[in-house]
């Protein structure tokens, strides 16, 4: 049995309706994506009790918390602004909530802190922690009551990118050290990439798309999913299929430019697309970002290697290529 379930839950609002039915297996992450006023905080509220559901349920661990008051659904949360208390040290943040005994329950804090890579930070004031540090107290502090079920709202996009990418693998240790399933709301695809084992796309207040980082990003079913987890291209199905309507797309890194003349008799899997031209070049570590044009439409492509000339040609490999009628 999955450890969240939500069971055809409807919310309606003036202006918009939430519809949400998902299984969260457990002891797994998963990330919930998409752009402002797509109804990821919806979600959050519904989860934690803030507001119910119009109709439908909310089951964990086998047991229907839907009409169950906030603080006895076990579920902890972690919000993006730091909600620790100012006038508590970090020892008691984090105690804030646990249960047993004051020996017993400052020995499982110090070990919190330890898990986030805090040791030693005990008697520290909150206010003079860094963002980072301060997140990590938080995170702490939401696994300390032993909850079955952890919400992280957005809780990195208030942290630079270094510190993004080191509390991104403190969540994935507490992950490793607990098993506590985690629900993680962003809207930065990177993210949940680097930390999901399934992504929950939504769009409108309903699931756009679902499936594993890799499966989604490869293979997207829209238009909408395609360029909401990456750059990509699309032009219109008639300049590659003659009689087709719709739109083909394609990641940047699945094109291939080459100068001079070729013999397209010799690649039969692919599609070739001459005299396009190049608009920008711009180097990013890993090779060189082709801003493009081909007959009007604007491509992007990742080559290896700077193109020498201005017009060059287009190889696509037909395996590659999505078609959305």
């Amino acid at each position: 049995m999955g450890i969240v379930e939500i069971k055809g839950v409807r919310k309606h609002y003036k202006n918009f309706d939430f519809e949400m039915d998902f299984t969260l297996e457990e002891s797994s992450i998963l990330s919930i994506l998409g752009p402002s006023g797509s109804g990821k905080s919806t979600l959050l509220r519904l989860l934690c009790g803030i507001e119910r559901p119009d109709e439908g349920r909310i089951v964990l661990s086998g047991v229907d918390i839907t009409d169950e008051p906030i603080q006895k659904r076990g579920i902890s949360m972690v919000f993006q602004d730091f909600a620790l208390f100012t006038s508590m040290n970090v020892i008691r943040n984090v105690e804030y909530g646990m249960k047993g005994r004051g020996r017993e329950r400052r020995a499982k804090a110090k070990e919190y802190l330890k898990l986030v890579d805090l040791e030693g930070y005990e008697k520290r004031n909150v206010s003079s922690l860094s963002g980072g540090e301060a997140q990590r107290v938080q995170l702490a502090r939401a696994i300390a009551s032993s909850p079955r079920l952890l919400l992280l709202d957005e809780p990195l996009s208030a942290l630079d990118a270094p510190m993004r990418k080191k509390l991104r693998s403190s969540i994935l240790s507490i992950h490793q050290a607990t098993g506590i399933p985690m629900i993680y709301v962003t809207h930065d695809r990177e993210e949940a990439f680097a930390i999901s084992d399934r992504i929950i796309i939504i769009k409108d207040g309903k699931i756009a798309a679902t499936g594993s980082a890799e499966s989604l990003y490869r293979r997207p079913d829209s238009l909408f999913s395609a360029f909401f987890l990456g750059d990509g291209t699309a032009l219109p199905a008639r300049l590659i299929y003659h009689d087709r309507e719709g739109s083909i797309f394609f990641r940047p890194e699945e094109a291939t430019i080459f100068e001079g003349p070729i013999d397209s008799s010799a690649y039969s899997e692919h599609i070739i697309l001459n005299g396009a031209k190049v608009i920008s070049c711009e180097f990013n570590g890993s090779g060189y970002m082709l801003g493009m044009e081909y007959m009007g439409y604007p491509m992007l492509v990742l080559s290896p290697l700077k193109p020498r000339r201005s017009e060059v040609g287009i190889m696509l490999f037909k395996a590659n290529l999505h078609y959305f009628p």
